[in-house]
């Protein structure tokens, strides 16, 4: 079976590829990599993709729910890394795993090769920030009612994601994205406590000591992180690329699938190279 016992749990886990090596860590929370190992193929031509499941989600272990927090993913995801004999991965992060990633690079720089943080944000307001700065455009009231109500188990959280997609696409096909889910295994658990461990979790003072090459990507019509959100990171970073998508939304791999995986392609033969 594909999963490794690290800090206490079990972490699945499942690769594809070739190339160097890449932790894919999934947003959320409360889904898991299914979604993700399905669509990214395209960069499995020059990367061993390593899609893991963080604990309290997918097929992973289900320790004590106080233990998901984005510091604790980021070291679930390093010992990964370790225990698979990577002496340096790439990182791809999208939304909650843009979190982790940027935690798994602050808290593990020698581990991390490159960074990509896709369509996320650097948390909560750092040293001379306020509300205002880098402010996107406020989410039409639809997204509001769409995520008023919290599900109470997992099959209300399956049973409510056909409602929820569509928001998280622009362009792309709302049918074909809604089946992209169907074998995704649902922690509402998790997902809460995501919330709760994003409350109190910043990456903004931080960013700055980042060192190594990091790609970061938005999407103009992204209702959930906003473009603005990825000057705030790149503005930080001193060796950070940024790419806006004009015609997506929070997955631009789903509404400009060309390219996007040409954007990342680039940036990866330089990186590689």
């Amino acid at each position: 079976m594909p999963e490794l016992a690290v800090n206490g749990t079990t972490i699945w886990y499942e690769r594809d590829g070739v190339g160097a090596p890449c932790l894919v860590l999934h947003g959320g929370l409360g889904v898991d990599h299914t979604f993700y190992r399905r669509t990214l193929q395209p960069l499995t031509e020059s990367l061993d993709l390593v899609f893991l499941d963080h604990r309290g989600n997918g097929r992973s272990g289900r320790p004590a729910i106080d233990t998901i927090t984005i510091e604790q993913l980021a070291d679930d995801a390093a010992a990964v890394a370790r225990e698979l004999g990577f002496e340096q991965a790439l990182v791809f992060g999208h939304s909650y795993g843009g979190f982790v990633a940027q935690e798994l690079t602050l808290r593990h720089p020698d581990l991390v090769r490159a960074l990509m943080l896709i369509d996320t944000t650097p948390g909560q307001l750092g040293t001379g920030e306020t509300e205002d700065d880098y402010r996107g455009e406020p989410p039409p009231p639809g997204v509001m009612e769409a995520f008023s109500q919290l599900p109470e188990t997992d099959e209300q959280m399956a049973a409510g994601m056909p409602a929820i997609v569509p928001w998280y696409l622009h362009r792309a096909n709302v049918d074909e994205a809604i089946s992209l889910f169907d074998q995704t295994i649902y922690s509402r658990d998790a997902m809460v406590q995501g919330f709760v461990s994003l409350a109190s979790w910043s990456s903004v003072d931080r960013l700055p000591t980042i060192s190594v090459p990091t790609l970061v990507t938005a999407g103009r019509h992204d209702l959930f992180t906003s473009a603005p959100q990825a000057d705030r990171i790149a503005d930080r970073i001193p060796q950070a690329e940024r790419v806006v998508f004009e015609e997506s939304g929070h997955m631009p791999w789903l509404d400009e699938s060309d390219a996007f995986f040409a954007a990342v392609n680039v940036w990866l033969d330089r990186v590689l190279r």
